[in-house]
């Protein structure tokens, strides 16, 4: 009679198993590596903007609409979303804003003249989450290779380990 963690070994779905998951893991590091790419310069442009501007209070708050990133879509849509700058970035509401329901014209409006500002004692925690350093270009697509070396490796030795344990134990 086999042991359970041997059982599993001897299911004749397994190796095909092993490379659903290799793969799946392949799209989840490929993903987190774009993911984190589009934060560091698309996201972070906006916030490196700031801090170099010198935008650190109220009264040195910028305007969205003053700036060449009011036409941008990614950075318009985080700064709705409300959670990726939520951390460092401070908004003033235009005089006169309306509150209740407005129209998507009327938010985006409202949006373009909102100012922001990342407060003094935030910018060095802005500054390192929003900065070029550290994830690159460069070491995104290095990780990527090195997990394609060590899953090309899992995929040509596991399927043998999981043979000598399949003949070990009949």
């Amino acid at each position: 009679m086999k042991t359970f963690p041997f059982a599993l070994i001897s299911y004749p779905g397994y190796a095909k198993n092993v490379y659903v998951i290799i793969i799946c893991l392949f799209i989840g590091v490929v993903a987190a590596a774009l993911v984190s790419l589009y934060h560091k310069y698309v996201l972070g442009s906006f916030v490196r903007f700031l801090l170099e501007s010198g935008a650190k209070d109220e009264d040195s708050a910028i305007r969205l609409d003053s700036t060449k990133f009011d036409k941008n879509f990614f950075v318009r849509r985080a700064i709705m979303n409300g959670r990726t700058y939520a951390s460092v970035l401070r908004q003033i509401a235009p005089d006169g804003a309306p509150a209740g329901k407005q129209t998507r014209k009327q938010r985006a409006a409202q949006l373009s003249a909102t100012s922001f500002y990342i407060p003094e004692d935030l910018s060095f925690r802005a500054d390192n989450m929003f900065s070029k350093r550290g994830t690159g270009v460069g070491s995104a697509i290095f990780g990527v290779l090195i997990f394609v070396i060590v899953a090309a490796v899992c995929l040509l030795v596991v399927p043998a380990i999981v043979e000598m344990f399949s003949s070990f134990i009949s």
